[in-house]
């Protein structure tokens, strides 16, 4: 595989991708950002979409933008533009990842992660620093969990959904799909689609409304 890849997003995240793209052999060779096109990052070009599109049509492309909804919106736009681009799963290799787990393209392992055996990790989605998953655990495309999320076996993570900084999750939960769990808290039952929830015990808070921020 080429070693080289291409960091869409020049902010805070992006720092934090291009840490794990440097401690899993990748090089970074450009960030695309088209409000800071011109200058550089790390050293490293930044880029506009339209350069990206033109002079990178097979390169390898991670999505460094933290807001659930909007890297699913972005990573459909490159994979529409550039057909034959690829979009590799980033570990770092300090983290751990389990036997017969799977970890889909566009997914981001950031430094000391765990995931555990017989997990399936979807497309796009980020493990934060310091998290950890458990055995047989199923996170859908485009989740994220933020640094020091700790879930036990069996939990199921929906599509779009946030579990922010240092949240537990109990053995056998399902969490919904567009759902975010506010900072340290105890998830200790299902979580229904479309809500914020936060406590420990976490209990719903409200509804989410669509074009919310996923950060809570």
């Amino acid at each position: 595989m080429n070693s080289s890849i291409i960091i869409i997003g020049a902010g805070g995240h992006a720092l934090s991708i291009a840490n794990v793209a440097d401690g899993s052999g990748m090089r970074v060779i450009a960030f695309v950002d088209d409000s800071k096109a011109g200058s550089k990052l790390l050293d490293i070009p930044i880029i506009t979409t339209q350069q990206c599109y033109h002079n990178h049509k097979t390169a390898n492309l991670t999505v460094a933008i933290g807001d659930n909804s909007v890297r699913e919106r972005v990573s459909y736009e490159y994979k529409s533009a550039l057909p034959n681009a690829k979009f590799p799963s980033l570990i770092h290799n300090s983290a751990v990842i389990g036997i017969n787990t799977e970890v889909g393209e566009g997914t981001v392992v950031m430094p000391q992660v765990n995931v555990g055996p017989n997990c399936k990790v979807g497309n796009f989605c980020i493990l934060n620093t310091s998290s950890s998953i458990d055995h047989e655990c199923e996170m859908n495309a485009f989740s994220s969990i933020a640094p020091r999320v700790v879930t036990g076996g069996n939990v199921k993570i929906g599509i779009r959904s946030a579990l922010s900084i240092g949240a537990t999750v109990k053995h056998g939960v399902l969490i919904g799909d567009d759902v975010v769990i506010g900072a340290n808290s105890y998830v200790n039952k299902q979580i229904s689609s479309n809500v914020v929830a936060n406590g420990s015990p976490c209990k719903f808070v409200r509804k989410r409304i669509k074009g919310d921020s996923y950060l809570a």
